[in-house]
């Protein structure tokens, strides 16, 4: 059995932009990686139905491209809004009903709101483009704000973004017209919140943030989020420079996965049944360097793991969906620059 997907990549050395794999499952390896697109600076991909969306930018215009997956899993270009000059996004999403896109802008520290036309997959237009002004934290990193990450909330009243120049989490209301602060969490100072993998059960969060390596579990409660427990993502003993990335949940909603860019491994940890505690199993090597990100086949039984360093290998590992625990597979693909990881 074979499962599909594509890789988003920086194009700043070897990187083409967006990168079709093939899982083979039976043989546990990726047996094949293609050039699915070549477009500048695709570092995330986000997909909905048989529409995928890519961040991009053409010389100083930043923004958005929208593609259309055809049934050979080709990508058929759409359209693309380049309306801004402050800087490219590093993280997209897609609203549950398909018609607005949010982009997080790391170096810019802004959030952007498109309108999508969900019946085409088109991007209409940009609707607002919000700088984000709170305190910055104490790390040399937080010079200003950074906002690494923007996604609906399960709820489906908020998007909430996370800001790892401010150490905060801002939780929004969104429309036609544009974006309004509905609540504001704060996090410990120079933590820098990434990312967020939200629990099946709308209850609890996970919040990695990338300068302190921990992990928070976070009640979610209306827009607002409350560390109950924190976890380290690296061993004790490790001196060495590095920095978590990506977070993701199995599809059973057992266990979560937190990768870590210089240790170069992914964290595991079993969920409790409510999901208000985590208990660390094991950390495990990827098989390259620096491992942006990850994600994990629908039937749970893999992950494919994209790096952005070195030969940037696509690697496989994998799961025991008992135990969580993971076995390195496979390491001969390569997708270079590869930063983001989707699965048809």
């Amino acid at each position: 059995m074979t499962k599909s997907g594509y890789i988003g990549s920086y194009t700043k050395k070897d990187g083409k932009g967006i990168y079709r794999f093939v899982l083979d499952e039976a043989n546990e390896k990726v047996s094949e990686v293609s050039t699915a697109y070549e477009i500048e600076a695709s570092t995330f991909i986000t997909r909905r139905n048989q529409f995928l969306y890519a961040i991009t930018k053409e010389g100083e215009r930043c923004g958005v491209a929208s593609f259309r997956v055809e049934n050979d899993g080709t990508l058929t270009l759409l359209n693309k809004c380049l309306d801004s000059v402050e800087g490219t996004g590093c993280y997209i999403s897609v609203s549950n009903d398909g018609g607005y896109l949010f982009e997080a802008v790391y170096g810019a520290g802004i959030i952007r709101l498109y309108e999508l036309d969900a019946s085409t997959g088109e991007v209409v237009r940009l609707i607002e483009e919000l700088k984000h002004k709170y305190p910055v934290g104490p790390h040399e990193r937080q010079d200003h704000a950074h906002v690494h990450y923007a996604q609906e909330t399960p709820d489906g009243k908020f998007v909430a973004a996370c800001d790892l120049g401010t150490d905060r989490i801002v939780a929004y209301k969104y429309d036609e017209n544009g974006y309004e602060v509905a609540a504001v969490s704060e996090f410990t100072a120079g933590y820098g919140p990434r990312h967020i993998a939200f629990h099946g059960n709308g209850k609890y969060a996970y919040v990695v943030h990338e300068l302190s390596n921990k992990v928070s579990v976070a009640k979610y409660v209306n827009g607002h989020f409350e560390v109950v427990k924190e976890y380290t993502t690296i061993p004790k003993d490790f001196e060495g420079d590095t920095k978590l990335a990506a977070v993701h949940l199995s599809h059973d909603q057992r266990f979560l996965y937190v990768s870590n860019r210089g240790h170069d491994s992914i964290a595991v940890y079993e969920v409790t049944d409510d999901g208000d505690d985590l208990i660390p199993v094991e950390i495990v090597k990827t098989g390259g360097e620096f491992p942006r990100d990850f994600n994990i086949s629908d039937d749970d039984q893999f992950i494919v793991c994209a790096h952005q360093e070195g030969s940037s290998p696509v690697t496989v590992l994998k799961r025991d969906k008992a135990t969580g625990r993971l076995t390195l597979t496979d390491d001969h693909q390569q997708a270079a620059e590869g930063v983001c990881v989707i699965f048809d």
